[in-house]
């Protein structure tokens, strides 16, 4: 009884052990700016875009939402279905060129606040309203990003 008992424990383990040597371990997305890690998830399809923060009550502190885009441009994005205010840092071949701060989703009736970068941009990242002036981040500040699916 023993020796069975001892087979099947070892036959778990070399199952275990085999499972995640072929599983691909899968990093989260971080964006490291200065000293300051942002874990986000990132929307890159055009639904994802399309969908960004919408409808979610809030955003973990630490946590944001990246939009890589096709080309840059002065693109603009606007806080519909939002419930609760963005900080929107404008990024350009890895460098931040603009930052939107405190951009107020809508209240009530009021249309949804549509902002614009000053430069083009290649991405986005947003993050909770006062995000940007906690962490000092500021333009000029450089941006990589790593993790992901391998």
């Amino acid at each position: 009884m023993k020796s069975k008992l001892v087979i099947i424990v070892l036959a778990v383990m070399a199952a275990a052990f085999v499972y995640l040597k072929i599983k691909p371990v899968v990093q989260p997305n971080v964006i490291i700016i200065g000293d300051t890690v942002v874990t986000v998830e990132i929307a890159d399809t055009p639904v994802s875009r399309a969908q960004g923060l919408s409808g979610r009550d809030s955003l973990p502190a630490d946590q944001g939402m990246y939009f890589p885009l096709e080309q840059s441009a002065r693109h603009s994005f606007w806080m519909k279905d939002m419930r609760f205010p963005l900080d929107i840092i404008w990024i350009r071949e890895g460098k931040i060129v603009d930052i939107s701060e405190n951009v107020p989703y809508p209240a009530g009736d009021q249309p949804p606040a549509t902002v614009q970068p000053k430069e083009p941009a290649d991405a986005v990242l947003e993050v909770n309203a006062g995000f940007t002036e906690r962490h000092g981040l500021k333009i000029g500040d450089e941006i990589r990003m790593t993790g992901g699916n391998p």
